[in-house]
């Protein structure tokens, strides 16, 4: 059974909404800057994922949001990731 992950992204039309991920090839989550984090895919149609989010500061928040759900409810079929407090996603650019 697939397992994933749910971002909800507060983006203007089809950038908003709810925007899962499956976990099966997910190889990393790297915060990239204070307003983006790279989810690292290992093939298939998917190289990364890169979310678009407030300023975290020097703190990798989202990134850590993001691992959490990975390694949350093992017997799940989605987990949502829990932003902190104050953070928001504006898009979520799958390449």
């Amino acid at each position: 059974m697939a397992k994933f992950i749910e971002i909800t992204s507060s983006g203007a039309g089809l950038a908003g909404g709810k925007i899962l991920l499956g976990v099966n090839n997910i190889n990393g989550v790297i915060a990239a800057s204070a307003t983006s984090t790279v989810i690292k895919f290992n093939g298939g149609g998917l190289d990364e994922a890169t979310i678009t989010h407030a300023s975290t500061g020097t703190t990798p928040s989202v990134r850590d949001a993001v691992n959490a759900a990975l390694t949350a409810n093992p017997g799940g079929v989605k987990a949502k990731v829990n932003l902190p407090t104050g953070i928001t996603v504006s898009a979520v650019a799958i390449a």
